[in-house]
């Protein structure tokens, strides 16, 4: 519970500088639902649909032109991986389950956005990809087994704190122009070997990551003055192409 209010104290900070300094505001807000998988020691190569766990994320977007953006994105969900899933590692019979909490800083691009918010018409229904990437920090204390009750992995004392590097993209869909639909898929690299409470035992040379992808239901929410690409009038665009 502690760490959760950490977590939510750090995601206000970090909008807090965002609300100062803008002046002309263009925000985004946005809910998803999904599912996670867990990469490192304790799976195959791909991803196994046994360790599939729901997930769920919160983003708040500020945008400063009509394609980019800066957004704040909370994420939790669980996470779990075994070595029964596999034969390679099978006799060693580890396995850990648990959940991660993660706030992350992203740079997004929006590659319709020019297009969505048109200098000359205005506002533009339409479909786009979009891509980010950017920096976070999880937590994560899971609970581990050892199949070896002698492993050298239960010697070490693992980090609860990870840091990381999300990247990912989707497609987002217009419902309005404020409400906004998107499929989304995202890969979190970590800098770290300890998500899965196996080292000793494991490939001490390859860091653990993880992954989301779900749907997400979103809203715009523009100043008093509406934003960029919408301030004619249709009668003043009217009047222009009388000229």
């Amino acid at each position: 519970m502690k760490s959760f209010k950490l977590l939510v104290l750090g995601c206000l900070l970090l909008i807090l500088p965002l609300t100062i300094f803008s002046q002309k505001k263009h925000w985004e807000v946005s809910a998803a639902f999904g599912g996670m998988n867990y990469y490192g020691d304790l799976t195959p190569p791909l991803f196994t649909i046994k360790e599939i766990h729901i997930g769920g994320q919160f983003s708040i977007r500020r945008y400063f032109d009509r394609e980019h953006a800066i957004r704040l994105n909370f994420l939790h969900g669980g996470l779990s991986g075994a070595d029964r899933n596999f034969d390679r590692n099978f006799l060693r019979n580890n396995s850990f389950s648990g959940k991660l909490s993660e706030i992350a800083l992203l740079g997004e691009k929006d590659f319709k956005g020019r297009k969505r918010y048109n200098a000359k018409h205005g506002y533009q229904k339409m479909n786009s990809f979009y891509m980010y990437a950017g920096a976070s920090v999880a937590h994560f204390d899971p609970n581990v087994s050892y199949g070896n009750i002698e492993s050298g992995d239960k010697q070490i004392e693992y980090i609860k704190w990870h840091l990381g590097m999300p990247v990912g993209g989707g497609f987002r869909v217009d419902m309005s122009q404020k409400i906004v639909l998107e499929f989304e898929a995202s890969y979190r690299f970590t800098i770290s070997d300890f998500l899965d409470g196996t080292q000793a035992s494991g490939n001490a040379y390859k860091n653990d990551s993880y992954t989301f992808a779900g749907v997400s239901l979103g809203y715009r929410l523009f100043d008093n003055e509406k934003p960029e690409g919408e301030k004619k009038t249709k009668a003043q665009l009217r009047a222009e192409g009388d000229k």
